[in-house]
């Protein structure tokens, strides 16, 4: 015990002394000329880093729980990545290196901003349950009670590694892409274009997801998901962390003409607080956004202007919800999937696939796929076994979809259909569609099998009441009551790469350019929005020069597996003007392995070779798949494995 005394003392020393030496060198560094300063403070970073590890992920024990394992492996894994990069940089800052140095430092800030949160959790409840109660007993001794709510805060920014750790992360963030590593801002949707309203400071953009702005308003948002909507009445969204360019809340913000925009400096995004509650013109200067105080005069027909940005944005989409179809059969084999037909049994997507793998070239492969049709859910619902169900879910649409607590709504919606019994001869007809794609043979799915692939399916259909489907289609004017819901059923190809290309590029419209992005593993990385950015490129679709790369990746996970895949079909996604496509759910029979990607030995990152022939191989399916659809931009998913590009889906542009 003496000796474990000993050892926490010279822990508490040496913890102590290294924020002491830390604090003295932050004060001065800015004084250091440029080269020498991104070197001093990259191995502060080294040691602050290996610091937080010793401290954070010891190791993995049988008392370790999930989440602090996933913590251990993200630290390590940012830890290594770091290493191999100080090792690069005894030879120089040259080539890409700040370019990859940047994309590590995102990373590690994220896995940083874990292990705090996790000890606020952790600390902060039993901080209140020992301060209250003592505040009871012996008020005197703790006169102020904001030193309870502030504790866990206070005992973070006094635990020595992460606050030193963020100390020196934000020099030498600004100091990276001071010299080339990365732009202080990131213009992802340049609104009409800039934008002019009130601005309003949020934690976060999930908060406000249920409030509609009566004024034209600027959100300053800390964080954000990727997967919310726009609010009503939101002509703007300034925030420091960094969504894929192709996420769901971005191509939104596209679509309404909505300013959206990343400020990677923390000093300058902290310092627009000083504009909160005033009338503000954010305006586009080159790769950056000005926010400036405008006069008092702002207001009238200015005001009803920007009022009327976010509802011309929709109003020009007139967005019609096809009839619904009823039910006509189970499923359909690929075979009888006929594009053409009317009236629709399906959605655009399973249109989509099925004329891409009969019209694109030979090269891109597209996997076989079999159909389960409009009405198919409402028969299932009048089904006699299910009649319990039916007059609840009936009662909740009705009665109370559009209650004060309509989350709690949408969970007991979406709780109703999980509960639904499938009808034999849907099993069989279903099978039996699978087999005729090729999807399957005689005697898969049978027994547990179904169970799981039956439970899948009813995830899709439960994902019509997801909460940013919700929203949007009440935005658009759409009765998310009448939607209607096929599912696409293909075999999941298991990949090494996944990829989503805009053929247009996105952030300026500039048809000679399409625009991708790539991650490791399976594309719900990238689709879902998964904490962490993408590899990001642009290239000219005459192929005349070589991609140009926007950004590193720096997703912390890789999904992988294989196995069935249910993919949502909806007659409210795909449908002209509208970004519907992310709303609803696609989900695998099997649950994918998650796996912390280190980057210091992924080929994407270090063979420069591989990462030119997948960027030209992923732009020529951009050029073949819109020639393919007569010159209609695209909005496609695909992947790569064993040396064969795929394409899993394709749709217009939005």
């Amino acid at each position: 015990i003496t000796k474990l005394r000993d050892m926490l003392y010279l822990d508490l020393g040496l913890e102590a002394q290294m924020r002491l030496m830390a604090e003295r060198s932050v004060g001065v560094i800015d004084q250091v000329e440029p080269n020498t300063r991104t070197r001093a403070l990259a191995l502060w970073v080294s040691f602050a880093m290996e610091n937080l590890v010793y401290n954070s992920a010891p190791g993995v024990g049988a008392m370790q729980c999930q989440r602090e394992t996933r913590e251990s492996d993200e630290l390590k894994a940012v830890l290594r990545d770091w290493a191999q990069l100080n090792e690069e940089a005894h030879n120089g800052y040259g080539g890409d290196w700040t370019t990859r140095a940047m994309s590590v430092v995102e990373r590690m800030r994220r896995a940083m901003g874990q292990v705090v949160d996790r000890v606020q959790d952790q600390m902060q409840s039993k901080a209140e349950y020992l301060g209250y109660g003592l505040c009871e007993r012996t008020p005197e001794k703790i006169p102020e009670k904001w030193s309870i709510t502030l504790f866990s805060e206070e005992l973070v920014r006094g635990g020595g590694c992460s606050f030193v750790l963020s100390s020196f992360l934000r020099k030498l963030d600004k100091a990276l892409r001071n010299q080339g590593g990365g732009q202080m801002w990131q213009i992802i949707s340049q609104g009409d274009p800039g934008a002019k309203g009130y601005l309003k400071q949020v934690p976060d953009l999930m908060s406000v997801q249920a409030e509609t702005f009566d004024r034209p308003t600027i959100l300053l948002a800390s964080s954000l998901s990727g997967e919310e909507e726009v609010p009503p009445g939101v002509v703007g969204v300034i925030t420091p962390d960094a969504p894929d360019v192709l996420a769901h809340i971005s191509v939104r913000a596209r679509n309404l003409k909505v300013l959206f925009a990343t400020c990677f400096d923390a000093d300058e995004f902290e310092s627009l607080a000083r504009f909160v509650g005033k009338k503000v013109h954010c305006a586009l200067l080159g790769n950056r956004v000005t926010v400036d105080e405008i006069s008092s005069e702002f207001g009238g027909s200015d005001e009803e202007a920007g009022m009327d940005q976010v509802e011309n944005a929709m109003g020009d989409l007139k967005i019609d919800l096809p009839a619904p179809a009823l039910f006509s059969t189970y499923a359909l084999a690929e075979s009888a999937v006929d594009p053409e037909a009317t009236p629709k049994r399906f959605g655009a997507k399973s249109t989509n696939i099925v004329h891409s793998r009969r019209t694109l070239p030979e090269w891109i492969q597209t996997p076989r796929s079999a159909v389960i049709p409009f009405g198919v859910f409402e028969e299932v619902m009048a089904h006699p076994a299910n009649a319990d169900i039916a007059v609840e879910y009936e009662r909740l649409v009705k009665d109370e979809l559009h209650s004060k607590d309509v989350m709690h709504v949408l969970e007991k919606l979406k709780a109703c259909i999980k509960r639904l019994q499938a009808p034999e001869e849907m099993c069989i007809a279903v099978k039996s569609a699978l087999v005729d794609s090729e999807i399957i043979t005689e005697g898969q799915l049978d027994g547990a099998e179904w169970e799981q692939a039956y439970m899948a399916l009813k995830g899709v259909w439960a994902s019509k009441w997801n909460d940013r489907a919700y929203y949007s289609c009440k935005k658009a004017r759409i009765g998310v009551e009448f939607v209607q819901m096929a599912v696409l059923v293909q075999r999941l190809v298991e990949a090494e790469y996944a990829f989503v290309i805009h053929t247009v590029n996105p952030s300026n419209d500039d048809a000679a350019y399409m625009y991708a992005e790539v991650v490791v593993g399976l594309g719900e990385t990238l689709v879902g929005n998964f904490p962490g950015r993408a590899l990001g490129f642009q290239m000219r679709k005459d192929c005349s020069q070589g991609p140009e790369v926007q950004s590193l990746p720096s997703k912390s996970s890789a999904l992988f597996g294989g196995g069935l895949i249910f993919r949502s079909d909806s007659n409210g996604e795909d449908l002209p003007g509208f970004a519907g496509a992310g709303l609803y759910d696609s989900i695998p029979m099997v649950t994918n392995s998650e796996k912390t990607v280190q980057y210091h030995n992924e080929r994407l990152v270090v063979d420069k070779s591989f990462a030119d022939d997948l960027m030209r191989g992923i732009c020529k399916i951009a050029v073949d798949v819109e020639m393919a659809y007569g010159g209609v931009p695209q909005d496609i998913e695909g992947c790569y494995k064993d040396g064969k590009f795929y394409v899993v889906q394709t749709r217009p542009q939005v």
